[in-house]
């Protein structure tokens, strides 16, 4: 149960911080508020990665 545990918050990890790369490298425009919101995604992701790293450390 651990393992899929941390499986899926990898998993979010990755979503989160792929979907805040193809936010940022988006060709044409700079939108403050649509940068804003990706740099709140990448920052959320870094948060998941930290939280996933204690959980790793704690229960293995």
């Amino acid at each position: 149960m651990t393992d899929s545990l941390i499986a899926a918050c990898c998993a979010a990890v990755f979503a989160l911080l792929l979907t805040s790369v193809l936010g940022l490298a988006r060709p044409g425009g700079s939108d403050p508020s649509a940068e804003a919101r990706s740099v709140t995604l990448a920052v959320y992701g870094g948060v998941v990665a930290v939280v996933t790293l204690g959980m790793l450390i704690i229960l293995a």
